[in-house]
């Protein structure tokens, strides 16, 4: 039986191994597959075989090991990919729609369409969270509570995506490597958190001993 389901237990081990998210081993899922239609198959030629009034004792515990296999590659398959599909949701919590292409490229293509479509029922309840309401409400702005409402923040490298992003309260923003602007922190937290910009500190008066 170790043998057997060594497939799906190499899945969810790689899981466990891996700091984020590992490959998609399509390669291992599909072996999964074919383990479990291979031993429902079996079970259906020995049922074959077999009247109900005459199954032997041996042909029963045969069934039953059967079975118990099947379950158990069911369930690790199963635990491998909803593990996943959380993992890939939590990123929106994180960076929102901007994920970083080390990232993008472990996901399965279907799991990219799954993030897309979380995305996109995120956004939409968000921006209709109550009958006619005229600010979207954006759950993902905050991690934490923050201490300045406006931050100093510097962008660590030039990007496409970067260049004319539209805000809820900063207007138009244009974030060119290297350049340092201040803004609602609301608007740049899922960037910060994508590792696309950083905060830089600055003196504060009430800090530093102002007053003077």
């Amino acid at each position: 039986m170790a043998i057997h389901g060594r497939k799906a237990v190499q899945l969810l081990q790689d899981l466990k191994r891996a700091r984020w998210l590992p490959p998609f081993n399509d390669k291992v899922v599909k072996e999964v597959v074919k383990e479990i239609m291979s031993d429902h198959k079996e079970i259906q030629r020995m049922l074959a075989e077999e009247s109900e009034e005459t199954l032997e004792n041996e042909v029963l515990m045969g069934l039953y090991y059967l079975d118990d296999l099947i379950a158990r590659n069911v369930r690790c398959l199963l635990a491998y990919l909803n593990a996943r599909l959380e993992i890939v949701e939590q990123l929106r919590w994180e960076v929102g729609r901007l994920v970083p292409d080390e990232k993008l490229e472990k996901l399965h293509e279907a799991e990219r369409q799954y993030f897309n479509r979380y995305n996109d029922i995120l956004d939409k309840f968000m921006k209709r969270y109550v009958h006619n309401c005229s600010h979207p409400l954006n759950l993902t702005a905050y991690a934490e509570a923050p201490e300045d409402v406006n931050i100093q923040v510097r962008v660590l490298r030039d990007d496409p995506q970067l260049d004319g992003i539209v805000s809820n309260d900063s207007g138009l923003l244009r974030l060119r490597g290297g350049c340092q602007m201040m803004v609602k922190k609301s608007d740049v937290e899922l960037l910060l958190r994508a590792g696309k910009v950083e905060q830089v500190d600055t003196c504060r008066a009430d800090v530093v001993g102002g007053g003077f």
